[in-house]
């Protein structure tokens, strides 16, 4: 009785910590041009991040990660499959690649084990996520352009009277628009959803 006791605590202690909290969500965009981006934060006790990036069906993703204080890990969850992750970071280690990828988004969570999250460690680290290769969407063509709920966002966001420029699809249903001030030289980017959440916010000039 006495060792099951005992094995009952430690494999309590080995469950991340994020299993019992709530994790806040952060969606992963890249620069225009660009097919990568580092991203460097903390957690502390049970706190947890889920990072959320989409892929197209048939590109290669490489994410690296480390920690420059505490001890913390990452786990990896394939589009579709939200039940069983890819990737366990306390067990295969701090870097995960995978070609071809599925079309959808990756779920890619950092957390702090139970027993350094009991103790309200706080964990510093940095991870990095890279995705090249054309690949193809995996779904019907895409619209031609944003929404015009997520122009309307951006144009009544900027607050003056403005003429959108330039738009860029930045992936599935996520576009930048670009916006022009009719009078002065103010130039904004704004990243957009078709449903007209703004997730970025750029004043150019």
């Amino acid at each position: 009785m006495k060792q099951l006791t005992c094995y009952a605590i430690a494999l309590a202690l080995a469950v991340p910590a994020t299993a019992f909290a709530q994790d806040s969500n952060v969606d992963v965009f890249f620069a225009r041009g660009m097919n990568s981006k580092e991203i460097r934060s903390s957690i502390t006790g049970d706190q947890g991040v889920n990072y959320m990036l989409s892929v197209r069906r048939g590109q290669v993703m490489q994410i690296l990660f480390s920690t420059t204080r505490g001890s913390c890990y990452f786990n990896v969850w394939e589009p579709g499959n939200p039940d069983s992750a890819i990737h366990i970071g306390s067990s295969d280690g701090n870097e995960f690649g995978v070609s071809p990828t599925k079309a959808g988004t990756y779920r890619v969570q950092v957390y702090q084990m139970r027993a350094t999250a009991r103790r309200n460690e706080t964990c510093r680290y940095s991870i990095s996520f890279e995705v090249t290769g054309e690949g193809s969407s995996g779904r019907p063509t895409a619209a031609s352009g944003p929404s015009e709920v997520a122009k309307g966002a951006c144009l009544y966001k900027i607050g003056v009277d403005a003429a959108i420029e330039q738009t860029s699809a930045l992936r599935p249903g996520y576009w930048e628009i670009i916006m022009q001030a009719k009078s002065g030289n103010r130039k904004v980017a704004c990243t957009v959803s078709d449903s007209g959440v703004i997730a970025d916010w750029v004043e150019m000039r």
